[in-house]
């Protein structure tokens, strides 16, 4: 009876944690959203595609400037004391600063020169993607704290963006979209740091780690973060390249599918917390969960996706763009088998010490998937592009599930050799299994 009160009240707390992060994640989604048709009508395809691709260059940016602590950071903080955490969170404060000039000047040079006909419109899209890389949601999924990021980034980052809409339905220019946009981050980015900095500050405070030694125990974490964003960013960049004419209609699709995968994000991060665990039987047995569990949800999840894909489409290409039922179709299929890669990478090779094996998985979807995103559009436009695109996830995600099973073969044995030389405790067991 006591176990299973326990579990009820782990699946409650579960739950009200996905509420809460589902929360942050969907009022984003649906602002940023809700703005792309106020910028297409004020603006138009061509300003908007501009603006799509500096945000694309953006989001690689932002992943430098964010240096893996996705991937790292709820681990971290969700092992350690207060004064420890906070000290993390300065660490990555002091690393993340320093890489934004630099970062954002190079993403913005790359983004005018690849949008010649708006650079200044690039080179906005991509700072107010870039500055992203300064969000906090690491630490508040590492602390559980769901409600407090909804309060101190996302509320923020909303009224930006909200501000943004209002200016473009009055008549401003389009630019001011990604601009709101971006003072919506910075203040947001403001709030978090001085509620974590200045909040419960420890008696004793912990030795800070130079920005250097920072940068190498992030090394992992960041290389797998860069290749899974330059891969979702390098297509757009080349097709405005190789094959313009698709751009807008390329660009709308791919906007959607990062809004749609972005919108997933608490349910990876739950599972960022459920699977690691001390005891390396019960990681296994938990990552074997949320695999199963996780290929049944993603299957759902790109069938939704295919049925509401036309009316998505209808509304937020403002009835200028609508591509064909093919590519609705590989867009969904991408969404589903990109959120369970996210489970994959993030919550179970990050749980077995593999980040390593994620990032050799970027690299293979780059050089199977990028080549064939071009062959693609130049042969069969559209649809050609993005079945390349699907490719190149399909091989990494093969990869990265061959590593997984071979660890958890390699486990399995391990853990019955040593099951009659130690006995271990089953209350601590019991209780992590019910966490």
């Amino acid at each position: 009876m006591t176990n299973a009160r326990a579990r009820s009240s782990a699946l409650l707390h579960g739950g009200g944690r996905l509420v809460g992060f589902g929360l942050s994640v969907g009022l984003l989604a649906v602002s940023s959203l809700l703005l792309i048709p106020a910028m297409v009508d004020v603006g138009g395809q061509r300003a908007w595609g501009a603006i799509a691709v500096g945000q694309s260059i953006g989001a690689v940016g932002a992943v430098m400037i964010y240096f893996g602590w996705g991937h790292t950071g709820p681990a971290m903080i969700a092992r350690a004391d207060a004064a420890a955490a906070r000290t993390e969170f300065v660490d990555s404060l002091r690393t993340r600063m320093l890489l934004f000039v630099p970062v954002t000047t190079i993403a913005c040079v790359v983004a005018a020169v690849v949008a010649p006909s708006h650079p200044l419109l690039s080179a906005a899209g991509c700072l107010s993607a870039a500055a992203v890389g300064f969000t906090s949601d690491w630490f508040f999924v590492g602390k559980r704290r769901p409600y407090a990021y909804l309060l101190l980034e996302t509320v923020p980052r909303v009224l930006g963006t909200a501000v943004g809409i209002l200016l473009l339905i009055s008549g401003a220019q389009v630019i001011a979209g990604p601009l709101c946009m971006l003072g919506g981050m910075l203040l947001g980015f403001a709030a978090t740091s001085c509620w974590v900095v200045l909040r419960d500050r420890p008696p004793v405070a912990e030795p800070r780690r130079t920005v250097r030694r920072v940068i190498v125990a992030q090394r992992a974490g960041v290389g797998s973060a860069v290749g899974t964003s330059a891969y979702s960013a390098l297509p757009l960049v080349l097709i405005s390249l190789v094959a313009p004419g698709i751009q807008p209609a390329y660009a709308l699709v791919d906007k959607l599918q990062r809004q749609l995968s972005v919108a997933l994000g608490p349910v990876v991060s739950v599972v960022q917390g459920y699977v690691p665990r001390r005891d390396p039987a019960v990681t296994i047995r938990r990552a074997t969960r949320a695999l199963w569990a996780g290929a049944g949800f993603c299957a759902a999840l790109a069938a939704a996706v295919l049925v509401a894909a036309p009316w998505l489409f209808a509304w937020l290409g403002a009835g200028q763009v609508q591509p064909e039922y093919a590519v609705m179709a590989l867009m969904a299929a991408f969404v589903g088998l990109n959120v369970w890669e996210s489970i994959l990478a993030r919550a179970v090779l990050a749980s077995f010490d593999r980040l390593d094996a994620a990032a050799r998985g970027t690299i293979i979807s780059a050089v199977i998937g990028l080549p064939l995103v071009i062959a693609g559009a130049l042969t069969l436009g559209l649809v050609g592009a993005f079945a390349g695109l699907l490719v190149g996830l399909l091989a990494r995600t093969g990869y990265e599930l061959t590593v997984a099973v071979v660890h958890v073969r390699r486990g399995g044995r391990d853990a019955s050799e040593s099951e009659g030389a130690r006995e271990p405790a089953e209350g601590a067991r019991e209780s992590e299994e019910r966490d």
